[in-house]
């Protein structure tokens, strides 16, 4: 039996760190292996502090204020640090500089200790500093300890604060405290309204970031962080518009904001545009980094831009992040939504190594490309390795195990999910009943389908398409029936499908009825919708109607006009079958073999011509 240890992803599986917050607000990208710090910098100070002479230090602007950042052992010995003397008097200056030199909260509370002794009267840039560096190991407490204590509190207090709650995930109490510091008359500065736009970009508050923006505009606080901010905030937000115009009015840019909107376009299935502004932002002098090699690749994918997509790799092989495994995993997912699956392979097989990602994107391009057993071997190589796996791999399984017929796989794989409560999960359980149904198994796809919380179109259209083929024809229109009842409204599949039981019931009642409801909405104009109504009205002996859909459709494909054509034959209408083949043929859809032969054996005494008169010509 497969063990599979499962995770949930929030985001897409190929979305890197966070763009923002570890480019435009720390200025820096760190992981265990290397480092990347923007071409524009240089020499970055390892350590900032607030200092009386720069009252405005924001914490989440300093690599020093990482809080992620693998610190000594609070219960390290004190031996690197050695207070003044209570005895002697000690400065403000001299107490910041004890605090930059922690290295755990033991040392921080020892020097906070100096500072309550040594100082008659607080100081305002100090205990910001305090509140800093609680806040660099996690100590949301004391920091707000320290904040609620404090005589005087400036607009970096206020900052730092809401800084931290937000850093740690407290975003309804960060939203407070500004509120706060809003009804006492603080004045907000770039970096409160930084932080502030960073938190409404995450919650996606649209309406509370457009007021911060408002603030900004009036205040004149401008600059290319507050600016980055915006654009991220109303890309978050899939206000494109907005985040151009923001953009273009910008004065400076740099790698991250230009990253920042092609991200965005890649993201929200504007692949074109975000090829657009990576070749302007490489006119205007700019290297691509990580972020944006990434969002093209995924771009390249979703618009299946194999040609572009092969010149980044190319780049990529030559100059630029050969063992970066965003960008390899990238490659891969790119190569397969573009069907290269030989060269996504390849990309796999080369990378040094692999995360969880890679291995789904190369089982999911195995799966599409319907090589089922290619994709259940990965799967089995990816769990004897104990690699973590998140919904997206079991979905692609599922679907490489229903394309294949791999009842037993999908049984044990179906058994884990169970054995991880991950069942309530739409996708999932969507999948698992076309799984079921491909593989024959109408009762437990029926089960699973009345066990799941929340059913929406795609489950319902899996079911109703599995009974439909399985030949449960009354019951796929009992399903959609209790579809509609629940509120679900079909889309084109599911009208297609529904519609194939109607002819095979030769209910056309209930095909009057269910062309009734497609007509009120914008799946008529489906290409599949009209052939299928042609289908059933032709199959049921109403070939007036079939007639008339096929003759309204705004077009049509090959399985429109064999419809009409096989239903004209079927029906005894034989010179109308053959005028519509002829018709066919001259607006340039080829008369295949099962065409040709089915309209013969229907009308034995007619002949077919392949080159017809101009007088059959006009006739039809």
């Amino acid at each position: 039996m497969l063990s599979l240890t499962v995770i949930s992803p929030q985001s897409s599986h190929l979305q890197r760190p966070s763009l923002f917050n570890d480019q435009i607000l720390s200025l820096r990208y760190s992981n265990s292996k290397k480092e990347f710090r923007p071409r524009n910098r240089k020499n970055p100070p390892q350590v900032c502090w607030f200092s009386s002479k720069d009252s405005f230090f924001l914490p989440e602007f300093s690599v020093s204020t990482n809080i992620s950042t693998p610190h000594k052992s609070p219960d390290a010995d004190f031996t690197d640090i050695t207070p003044p003397s209570v005895s002697r008097s000690v400065d403000s200056d001299e107490l910041v500089a004890l605090l930059q030199s922690c290295n755990n909260v033991r040392q921080v509370r020892r020097v906070h200790g100096v500072v309550l002794k040594c100082l008659k009267y607080p100081v305002t840039f100090v205990e910001n500093n305090l509140i800093s560096v609680y806040l660099r190991f996690g100590k949301l407490t004391e920091a707000r300890k320290v904040f609620d204590k404090m005589a005087e509190r400036n607009v970096v207090s206020w900052t730092a604060m809401i800084n931290g709650y937000s850093r740690l995930g407290f975003d309804d109490e960060a939203l407070r405290l500004f509120g706060d510091s809003v009804s006492i008359g603080i004045r907000g500065n770039g970096k409160m309204f930084v932080c502030v736009m960073n938190l409404c970009s995450r919650r996606v508050d649209f309406e509370l970031g457009r007021q911060i923006h408002g603030c900004i505009l009036k205040g004149n606080w401008g600059n290319l962080i507050v600016d980055s901010a915006i654009v991220y905030f109303y890309a978050q937000c899939g206000e494109l518009p907005s985040a151009f115009r923001v953009f273009s009015g910008m004065v400076k840019k740099d790698v991250v904001c230009w990253t920042t909107m092609i991200t965005a376009c890649s993201q929200q299935g504007y692949g074109k545009e975000a090829f657009s502004m990576f070749w302007r932002m490489l006119n205007d002098g700019f290297w691509p980094n990580e972020f944006t090699v990434c969002s093209v690749l995924k771009a390249c994918g979703e618009e299946k831009a194999l040609k572009p997509g092969r010149q980044l790799h190319g780049a990529i092989i030559k100059k630029m992040f050969k063992n970066d495994v965003f960008i390899g995993t990238s490659l891969v997912d790119m190569y397969a939504k573009c069907g290269e699956i030989s060269d996504a392979r390849i990309v796999f097989n080369g990378m040094r190594s692999r995360n969880m990602v890679t291995w789904t994107s190369i089982i999911a391009g195995y799966a599409k490309k319907g090589l089922g057993k290619d994709a259940i071997s990965l799967f089995r190589v990816m769990k004897r390795r104990k690699i973590i796996v998140n919904n997206l791999t079991i979905v692609s399984i599922l679907r490489a195990c229903g394309a294949v017929g791999d009842l037993l796989m999908g049984r044990e794989v179906h058994a884990q999910i169970v054995k991880n409560s991950i069942q309530s999960n739409i996708h999932m359980g969507s999948t698992l009943v076309w799984f079921y149904c491909k593989c024959g198994k109408y009762d437990i796809a029926s089960k699973v389908l009345q066990q799941m919380p929340l059913r929406d179109v795609v489950s319902w259209t899996a079911m109703i398409s599995g009974c439909a083929s399985l030949g449960h024809e009354a019951e796929a229109l009992d399903f959609l029936k209790e579809m509609m009842e629940e509120g679900v409204e079909p889309n084109s599949f599911t009208y297609s499908s529904a519609l194939k039981a109607c002819a095979k019931l030769e209910a056309v009642s209930q095909g009057k009825l269910i062309h009734s409801f497609a007509n009120k909405t914008p799946a008529l104009s489906n290409v599949f919708v009209g052939s299928a109504l042609i289908h059933m009205y032709a199959k049921c002996g109403f070939v007036s109607e079939a007639s008339q859909v096929f003759d309204s459709m705004p077009e049509r494909n090959l399985v429109s006009w064999k419809a009409m054509i096989l239903g004209y034959a079927r029906n005894g209408l034989c010179r109308e079958a053959l005028q519509l083949m002829y018709r066919m043929e001259a607006e340039g859809f080829e008369v295949d073999d099962y065409i040709l032969t089915t309209v013969l054996s229907a009308c034995g005494d007619i002949e077919w011509d392949e080159e017809p008169s101009s007088d059959v010509l006009l006739a039809t």
